[in-house]
């Protein structure tokens, strides 16, 4: 039993007070796909993110940060050590984000609803259906948004 939930739609118009789910690199860029989005409507979480890659570097993939917004948090799965020809492959992609899944779980404590594009499946190319086995497994609750 699953506890994905699928909507068209935009990610962003999810409910006030959602944690806005991401893959993202250790090197502190949102220069591509979706993230490209998210640093337009989120500048300062951006900056957070980028201060948060530069104090801890690689060491971050498999991690969690959840940063904090007025209407959304926005929770960036360290999913790869670069991005472009550089990004991890994708095996070493899947282990990372069970445990950076795992880490927003349970960093999650108020149990805000989790909202999600199909991430890993863009830039990071990985089949969508490998990162939503992982979700499966892990029992995540979240709403998948696809176009």
């Amino acid at each position: 039993m699953s506890n994905l939930k699928y909507l068209k739609g935009d990610l962003f118009t999810a409910p006030s007070g959602s944690i806005l789910v991401q893959a993202c690199n250790t090197q502190g860029s949102w220069g591509a796909g979706i993230a490209i989005a998210f640093k337009e409507k989120y500048p300062a979480a951006f900056q957070q993110y980028e201060a948060h890659c530069k104090t801890h570097g690689q060491a971050l993939v498999g991690t969690c940060l959840l940063i904090p917004g007025e209407t959304h948090a926005i929770a960036c799965l360290f999913t790869s050590r670069a991005y472009g020809r550089r990004k991890d492959a994708p095996a070493d992609i899947l282990a990372a984000t069970q445990t950076a899944v795992q880490d927003l779980i349970d960093q999650n404590v108020d149990g805000k609803p989790l909202h999600a594009c199909r991430f890993n499946s863009g830039k990071f190319a990985v089949p969508w259906t490998d990162t939503e086995a992982i979700l499966i497994a892990l029992n995540a609750s979240m709403t998948i948004y696809a176009p």
